[in-house]
Formats: structure tokens, sequence, C-alpha cells
């Protein structure tokens, strides 16, 4: 699940990172140069409109999260130590994390970041993460392609951590290639394939 919109996304991460002159945990690291042959993940997507993207020089970056026993002590290392500032798209994918899933399991959490993440790596819903949290009709949070900043929570300093996790690719897929989510209590009769329950939503891709 990589590619230059994600990319993008964590090297404006480690801008702010080391502007604040600080990694979380002092683990976080950015590979800065790995020559790499062009693979298939960095083929332009076809969107809606018939025209695909432009191709984009994919630097080899990673970002390497601390290591942890579990997505639990994850979450609080990348809690103890995240930037003050997020970059736009992190922060709407942070927003669209506590809106949708706060109070879920983190587990539960990470698998709608991981949904938001898969939308804009299949093209056709949004080209970046601020457009398919965005896009009409998609979430009930969003209002006039508006987001409202969540108020300083404990669950909101989670749900950062959270998004940084899945845009740095941090723990493995919870509900892999899924594109769609909703809440157990409704059943909207989608004829797509059911991947997991987590929490108290069903994924679907």
């Amino acid at each position: 699940m990589r590619n230059p919109v994600r990319l993008a996304a964590i090297l404006a991460a480690a801008i702010v990172l080391l502007a604040a002159g600080k990694a979380p945990n002092g683990d976080l690291e950015f590979l800065n140069e790995i020559a790499a042959a062009p693979t298939e993940e960095q083929i332009a997507p076809i969107y809606d409109d018939g025209a695909s993207a432009p191709v984009v020089a994919e630097p080899d970056l990673g970002l390497v999260l601390p290591e942890a026993g579990s997505l639990t002590q994850l979450v609080q290392e990348v809690r103890s130590s995240e930037p003050q500032t997020l970059d736009p798209e992190m922060k709407c994918l942070a927003s669209a994390v506590y809106y949708e899933s706060k109070g879920e399991p983190l587990d539960g959490q990470l698998a709608v970041a991981q949904v938001i993440l898969n939308r804009v790596e299949k093209g056709r819903f949004g080209r970046d993460v601020c457009a398919v949290v965005t896009a009409p009709k998609q979430f009930s949070f969003v209002s006039g392609g508006q987001i409202r900043t969540p108020a300083q929570s404990a669950n909101w300093e989670t749900a950062k951590a959270v998004a940084l996790i899945a845009i740095g690719g941090g723990w493995r897929e919870i509900v892999p290639d899924a594109t769609h989510f909703h809440a157990t209590r409704v059943n909207p009769g989608w004829k797509l394939t059911r991947v997991a329950t987590v929490g108290q939503h069903v994924f679907y891709r």
C-alpha cells in the first residue's frame, strides 16, 4: 500500500519533525536515498474521467516507527512524541479516524484509516487523503466540504497517532484492500465482498 501521495505525506511529516528537532521515541528515521527500479506500484491509476494521474518519480523513502509488540504499545509510543503540527493530509486522516471511530478498539480505528488510504490508492475516490475524506456524501461529519477540527482530548491524541501509524505503514493491514465500511447497526445491502467486522464496523472491498 505504497504510493506517491502517501510518501509525500511522510516526507512532510519528516520536515515537521526535523524542524521540531525531535523524532518519536528517538526511533523515527527517514531513509533518504535508496536507488530502486520502477515497480508496478509506481504506475499511475486511471481515474473516473479516463485520465491517468501524472507519473511521479517515487523516492524510496521509508518511515520507521518505534518497534512495539502490540498496537496499543505502538500508539502509546507515537502519542508520547508525535509532532505538534500535522500537515493537511495527516489532519484530514486523523479527523476521519476521530469522527468515524473514536471509542472503537485501536484496530478498528486503524482499519478506518487504512480504508481511506486504500481509497486514495484506488484513485477513483479522490486523488489525496483530504479529497477522499471531503468527497460529497461520503462522511457525515463533513459539512460543505469542511472538516471541523476536534477539540483537544485523549481521543483526538489517539486518532492523530493512529493516522501517523497508518500513513507510515507501521502496522499490518487490519482489513486488507477494504474501501468501504458501515456501522453494524445498519444494513445498506451493498453488493461488495465483506472483509471483516472490527468493533462496531463492517468492512468491505
